[in-house]
């Protein structure tokens, strides 16, 4: 371009003509059209871009997402759900829960839970991630390649777990059951204890469902639970017996049906208990009510201060003649109450009443050494040894008296009785004395005196004599006057006959 230039009056100015004016024009309009240009150029290239890259995933998957963190982007849906179900739907089969218990193993296929995955509705998730955004939020979406990640769920049936889990519990399950001694002839025999077993079935269900719950794939192991129980009676503990150290017999041979049967009845029941060092026993508990649907029969038995009948009469002696036993082993009760009166087969002050629900007798073992009670009743006698380990007593032996301090005269009740005649007594019950008594523990030591102690004082009430007194009125019969009879005509005299010979026969009768 030519370009003429005019020096000012100053010499210092320039300016262009006419012709360098219409130049400039045109270059400005070539340089416009030069950036349009670029920029369409960019726009449409920009623009083929955008398309092409948002077109590349219209039948695929957006980049960035993920199905169980497994990247599926680029992939198309039916690729995707044929990947999926190869790896957990066609597994299955294969796949198995392994259940440890103790030294048992069980197993449940997975085939046997029905599972259900839902891949075709995680795949369309995952799909349409995306999928309605704008033009250039897509392909924004696309470029940024952002993880979104869609977990596959499932569903299974657990009834198979419980059908199994019970299966194991009944299996598995022990009660446990302790060592048991017998006296036979001059030694014992002795039983092996049951250690019990029960399995947690809550929390083994717990557990598998759990794992299930949690794994998609591959095996799954599980260990159960299974409580112990040990029983406290073992047969290393209950072999420490070796000896008797108490014993103790009464008799009942004067006793009838009902009070025999009643004591043999007590003493079967109280007959092989094994107390633990610091166990104690409740004779009520032990022994129970004494009610007829056990076989107990009805007898004689103390009802505040007279002889009433009622079911269990006699059993009280099975307690009094156990209390002996206790206290021959060297033990002392912890509960004991005397009869309100005396009774016959025990010395004073050497008894123990019961009274179901009320009156108990306890004691406790104080050795550290098992106890052994065998009870039996032979030719009207009922007897309680005790045995324990040799050593339990530590050399000592004991002896038992008791002393009467004071004697309650008989007191004589009367009662009106309807049913006797005024002026008729009747005894119905004889009356005794009661007492008031102190029983003493002599304890030796190698034949040496080492003390005696008070053991208790008790007082009998006296057993008061009842007479029946009659109040019933006698009323004497009435005297009835004959009725008159009227005077009678005199019969015609009979004609004679001849008199007839004496006869020896008897008249007939």
């Amino acid at each position: 371009m030519d370009m003429n230039l005019e020096k000012g009056e100053n010499g210092s100015k320039l300016s262009l003509t006419p012709g360098n004016k219409k130049s400039n024009k045109k270059a400005k309009i070539i340089a416009i059209s030069s950036v349009i240009t670029i920029v369409l150029l960019v726009f449409l290239g920009t623009t083929t871009y955008i398309h092409t890259t948002v077109s590349k995933y219209e039948n695929l998957i957006m980049p960035g997402v993920q199905v169980e963190r497994i990247d599926v982007s680029g992939k198309a849906k039916d690729q995707v759900v044929q990947e999926l179900n190869s790896k957990y739907n066609d597994e299955i089969g294969n796949r198995s829960i392994k259940i440890k218990a103790g030294d048992k193993e069980y197993d449940i296929n997975y085939t046997d839970l029905h599972v259900e995955f839902n891949i075709d509705e995680t795949v369309n998730e995952a799909f349409n991630h995306n999928r309605d955004l704008g033009y250039l939020d897509k392909f924004k979406a696309i470029k940024s390649s952002e993880k979104k990640d869609f977990p596959i769920t499932f569903t299974y049936n657990n009834e198979i777990i419980n059908t199994v889990a019970k299966k194991m519990e009944s299996e598995i399950n022990v009660a446990k059951k302790d060592a048991t001694i017998a006296k036979s002839g001059s030694g014992f025999n002795i039983t092996e204890e049951v250690v019990g077993k029960t399995l947690d079935v809550q929390a083994l269900v717990k557990d598998i469902n759990a794992k299930v719950s949690e794994s998609k794939a591959g095996n799954i192991e599980v260990t159960a639970t299974i409580k112990k129980e040990v029983p406290t009676k073992t047969k290393e503990k209950l072999s420490t017996i070796n000896t008797r150290i108490g014993t103790k017999t009464t008799n009942f041979g004067s006793s009838d049906w009902s009070r025999s049967t009643n004591i043999s009845l007590g003493a079967q029941t109280v007959n092989g208990i094994v107390l633990m060092p610091g166990e104690s026993f409740s004779f009520n508990t032990t022994v129970g009510d004494t009610t007829a649907d056990k076989g107990t029969q009805p007898g004689g038995v103390y009802v505040g201060n007279k002889v009433e009948i009622g079911y269990g009469g006699g059993i009280c002696q099975v307690s009094s003649t156990l209390h002996n036993a206790v206290l021959d082993s060297g033990m002392l009760p912890d509960q004991r109450l005397n009869h309100n009166m005396a009774v016959g087969y025990v010395p004073l002050g050497l008894d123990a009443t019961i009274a179901y629900g009320g009156i108990d007798y306890v004691f406790t073992n104080p050795y550290k050494y098992p106890i052994y009670i065998k009870g039996y009743t032979s030719g009207g006698n009922v007897t309680f040894n005790i045995y324990s380990n040799s050593a339990a007593k530590g050399g000592k032996t004991y002896s038992f008296n008791s002393e009467t301090y004071e004697t309650i005269p008989v007191t004589v009740k009367y009662e009106d009785d309807p049913t006797l005649p005024i002026g008729t007594e009747k005894v119905t019950q004889n009356g005794s004395q009661g007492y008031k008594v102190k029983a003493y523990r002599t304890t030796y030591e190698n034949g040496n005196v080492v003390s005696t102690e008070l053991m208790n004082t008790d007082t009998y009430i006296p057993l008061p004599k009842i007479i029946k007194r009659g109040t019933k009125k006698v009323e004497q019969a009435p005297v009835t006057k004959p009725a008159e009879k009227p005077a009678e005509k005199p019969a015609d005299k009979p004609a004679e006959k001849p008199a007839e010979k004496p006869t020896d026969k008897p008249a007939g009768n």
